[in-house]
């Protein structure tokens, strides 16, 4: 009886030593081909995400280009207001009835109102030009993220 205990003892002790020693050795389950092919999707996707970027960077863009052609608006039309205004008091002085001090001021205005509606035009050029530069930054990105479509590599053994 208890050279069975000794046996079964032993026994235990031997299978927890082996079980020590193969769960320390490291067997790969993926071959460098695999492995290659993994680093290429994660590339992929890598880039997809930077097209991703930079269509939500676009979008901003063109909300700020939206605002700004609201304002070269609201400008283009004051600046109209204030021409008709002048172009009004300039016919009113063919008849002499207006004083030279609100021709003077219409003028004024209408002139500011000029220089406003061409700095509103540039800021909202500028701001085309942004949302054009991303754009052709998207479709850089998107050319070379079909480049990189993973290639499968069949390994027959």
């Amino acid at each position: 009886m208890k050279k069975n205990i000794k046996i079964y003892l032993t026994m235990a002790v031997a299978i927890l030593f082996t079980l020590s020693a193969k769960s320390q050795t490291y067997t790969p389950k993926v071959s460098k081909d695999s492995l290659s092919i993994l680093n290429a999707k994660l590339d992929a996707l890598k880039a997809s995400a930077k097209v991703q970027e930079l269509k939500i960077k676009e979008s901003e863009e063109e909300g700020e280009a939206e605002q700004l052609r609201i304002k070269l608006l609201e400008a283009n039309a004051s600046a109209k207001n204030s021409a008709t205004q002048n172009s009004n008091l300039s016919e009113k002085l063919k008849s002499a009835t207006v004083d030279s001090k609100t021709i003077e001021k219409a003028a004024k205005k209408a002139k500011n109102d000029t220089a406003d509606a061409q700095k509103a035009l540039d800021r909202y050029n500028k701001q085309i030009q942004k949302v054009e530069d991303i754009r052709t930054q998207i479709q850089g990105e998107e050319r070379k993220l079909t480049y990189k479509k993973p290639l499968i590599v069949y390994d027959y053994k």
